[in-house]
């Protein structure tokens, strides 16, 4: 497959009707900061605003509406200009978890996995406003357990960031028992939506 230029990823991307809270961009600022310092916002807006995506990432609010294309085109934009590897995608992930609001009113909650996988999706609705997050298989004797993402397609590198925030999510749960993260099923390879096995020893 040919690979898409970041302009022909915008011009789809900017078509997207799906909506997120402005929470999602502030984490990807902050993510930003820290690893590319107050030039590297810069530098993304600049490149979002010539891609015809402008973005001012101080100006939006937390809990407002925003288009959750707009929202994953600034992860590809990134990627490229800042030369980031998928470790870095992943790592953007976990550093969602770690600060998104979502995190904050579900933390008190998160006593097992098995808890977490249930009620984590509850909150979905609260921070997008379409597709699904639900629960999928939990098997404690195998120590693994299942979470099945629906409705949700707008890039690729969006599949590592959900997983780096999965990993964080059982990561905090689990402590230190070898977690790992595995995407199964993928709308990028046919699969009809995405799910995303958690494994512990």
């Amino acid at each position: 497959m040919e690979k898409k230029s970041l302009q022909e990823i915008a011009d789809e991307l900017k078509k997207f009707k799906g909506k997120v809270r402005g929470e999602a961009f502030r984490t990807r600022a902050n993510f930003i900061r820290q690893k590319e310092g107050e030039e590297g916002i810069k530098r993304l807006e600049n490149k979002m605003a010539q891609l015809g995506a402008p973005v001012k990432f101080d100006e939006i609010k937390p809990t407002e509406w925003v288009n959750e294309g707009v929202n994953s085109l600034c992860v590809p934009v990134a990627k490229e200009i800042f030369n980031w590897t998928e470790e870095d995608v992943f790592e953007l992930g976990k550093f969602a978890f770690k600060t998104s609001f979502l995190t904050r009113s579900v933390l008190r909650y998160l006593v097992s996995l098995k808890t977490a996988l249930k009620i984590i999706p509850k909150y979905w609705s609260s921070y997008y406003d379409f597709g699904s997050l639900q629960a999928g298989e939990f098997n404690e004797k195998e120590k693994y357990g299942t979470i099945i993402k629906k409705g949700y397609k707008t890039h690729p590198l969006l599949c590592i960031q959900h997983r780096g925030y999965f990993f964080a999510a059982a990561n905090l749960i689990l402590g230190e028992k070898n977690v790992t993260v595995e995407e199964i099923k993928c709308v990028y390879k046919g699969d009809p939506y995405d799910e995303y096995i958690i494994r512990w020893k």
